[in-house]
């Protein structure tokens, strides 16, 4: 199951994203055309404080014109290392230090349309923060949560943000006691 792309044209091209129009053979030698979100990839850190508290942010999102409740994530910046880019905005956005960081696996985003990929991590930070240095277009702020919080808030429909259901659900699948 392969579709050859047979010629691509940019649509559009921001400042953290590209749009191309791909023109495709299907396996089957139907012709159609596919569109593709060209992004660099991001990181999204899960972090855990040595109270077994989290550290999550709330953040404004104007797609969804909604305040949402998410862990700490942030682009790659070009040729950044995924570890590098997940202790620096988690430093970023909450204050807090990464003292252990460990790698949970990528999940494509939105693969329907998007080529982004994100690299989830579980952080172990220390009990306080520091001072936080969001991006000059960031508006967030940390919000810290006990376990039974965060599945509430699961369960009220209150947490609705994917790349925080996917890193919740693989940090507790990969839990060592």
């Amino acid at each position: 199951m392969t579709e050859q792309t047979l010629a691509a044209r940019t649509v559009f091209q921001g400042r953290a994203l590209q749009i191309d129009v791909l023109d495709v053979a299907l396996p089957d030698g139907r012709r159609t055309t596919r569109e593709v979100v060209r992004h660099r990839g991001a990181v999204v850190v899960l972090a855990e404080r040595p109270d077994g508290r989290f550290v999550l942010v709330r953040q404004y999102r104007k797609a969804v014109e909604e305040a949402l409740l998410e862990a700490v994530a942030g682009s790659l910046e070009p040729g950044e290392a995924p570890e590098a880019a997940a202790r620096r905005e988690l430093e970023e956005e909450t204050g807090y230090v990464a003292a252990e960081l460990r790698p949970l696996g990528a999940v494509a985003a939105c693969p329907g349309y998007s080529e982004e990929r994100q690299h989830l991590f579980h952080a172990r930070v220390g009990p306080s923060p520091g001072a936080t240095r969001p991006d000059h277009d960031e508006n967030v702020a940390a919000a810290v949560l006990t376990r039974g919080e965060i599945e509430a808030a699961i369960d009220r429909g209150e947490l609705k943000d994917s790349k925080t259901l996917a890193i919740w659900y693989l940090a507790g699948r990969r839990r060592t006691p």
